[in-house]
């Protein structure tokens, strides 16, 4: 990694923390003046790590690169997976829909390795697995790429690879979706709710490889 980079990454990292605040508010929180806070702020807008705005906001390509910085975090920490713990709920019943399609059937198999079950498992995170779940956002994932069918177009997924009560499936985050944070969806060769005896209100445990 080079001197620039390096100092890049540490820029992003503070800029993380004041997101969403004014170059003022900003200013005060990180210990450094407006003009000094404003002159980083053109520089890495020029080279599109932070957006135009009144506020601090990262841009994608920013978030891309803290992504790689914590995936190289957790190998160095030697963390290979995260457990979340939740409760079964009852879907909107669009699962069943969208996994069905052709295009996100075939992307699966390849990019997973299994034949989806036309319906995916609900779970409601227990609060206190929420910071766990938000390294999900952070993390680049198994990308399901999005596709057309003529007449509709259907976004991209993220997936990782997980085990629901040690069988093996997958945690899927589309780019559009109706769930809250709390509310993860897991897809899986069988249907799990038969597969584990499960009905809403039961407690699962997913361990998410990373």
């Amino acid at each position: 990694m080079e001197c620039q980079e390096r100092r890049l990454i540490g820029d992003l990292i503070a800029l993380s923390y004041v997101e969403g605040l004014s170059v003022a508010e900003a200013a005060k929180r990180l210990c450094v003046t407006r003009q000094g806070l404003y002159k980083l702020l053109k520089q890495l807008r020029n080279e599109g790590y932070v957006a135009e705005g009144p506020l601090i906001k990262i841009t994608q390509k920013g978030r891309d690169l803290l992504s790689s910085v914590l995936r190289d975090l957790l190998r160095y920490f030697n963390i290979a997976s995260i457990r979340l713990i939740g409760r079964v709920i009852s879907g909107l019943g669009e699962g069943a829909f969208y996994i069905s399609l052709e295009g996100y059937r075939r992307a699966i198999e390849e990019k997973l390795g299994f034949t989806p079950f036309p319906g995916t498992l609900n779970i409601k995170l227990d609060p206190q697995y929420l910071p766990y779940r938000r390294y999900l956002d952070g993390l680049p994932g198994i990308v399901i790429p999005g596709f057309t069918n003529g007449l509709r177009t259907y976004g991209g997924v993220k997936a990782f690879k997980a085990k629901i009560n040690g069988v093996e499936g997958a945690v899927v985050m589309p780019e559009r979706t109706h769930h809250p944070t709390d509310v993860i969806e897991i897809v899986a060769p069988v249907k799990l709710r038969d597969a584990l005896n499960l009905k809403d209100g039961d407690i699962v445990e997913v361990e998410i490889l990373l």
